[in-house]
């Protein structure tokens, strides 16, 4: 859920995963950031980023169904 907010950044995504489940650490998944998880994601199909070269965070734009 987006929580009213205009623009979905990947940090964004990051800091509700953590407040959802303390726990999660991207690099229990195989993971040595949370770019490379969201790359990973991008390319099975699960998000479609959005980027702008003078900025580091990552624009989220939408969510699918991972391909297997």
């Amino acid at each position: 859920m987006r929580e009213n907010k205009e623009i979905l950044w990947s940090s964004m995504v990051k800091d509700t995963m953590k407040r959802k489940r303390p726990a999660f650490a991207e690099r229990a998944h195989g993971y040595r950031t949370f770019s490379d998880l969201l790359e990973d994601a991008q390319k099975r199909g699960v998000h479609h980023p959005s980027h702008r070269p003078d900025q580091r965070d990552v624009r989220v734009v939408g969510f699918a169904k991972a391909r297997r």
